[in-house]
C-alpha cells in the first residue's frame, strides 16, 4: 500500500504541473492582417537596408470552412 502511494504522489505532481496556464490580455484579440501595400512597403524597406524580408503569416478561418494564410508581420533578416 505504501509503495502505491509513493508512486502516485510524484506522478500526480508531474501531471498537475504539466498543463500550461492560459492568460488573456485585455483589449488584444490577436494579430491583425497587413494590407498588401503595407507588406510591399515593409519589404522594400528591408531591401533598402540590404536585408532580406521574411513575411510572417498566420492562418485565418473563412466562411466556407477553409483556411487562408494572411501576412501579419515582416522581419528583416541578414542574407
Amino acid at each position: 500500500m505504501k509503495y502505491k502511494f509513493l508512486v502516485f504522489v510524484p506522478l500526480l505532481a508531474i501531471v498537475g504541473c504539466s498543463s500550461a496556464p492560459v492568460y488573456k490580455l485585455k483589449g488584444y484579440d490577436g494579430p491583425e492582417a497587413m494590407a498588401r501595400n503595407e507588406v510591399v512597403q515593409a519589404s522594400k524597406e528591408c531591401v533598402r537596408a540590404k536585408l532580406k524580408p521574411n513575411v510572417e503569416y498566420t492562418s485565418q478561418k473563412i466562411n466556407s470552412g477553409g483556411r487562408v494564410l494572411v501576412p501579419v508581420n515582416v522581419h528583416c533578416e541578414p542574407y
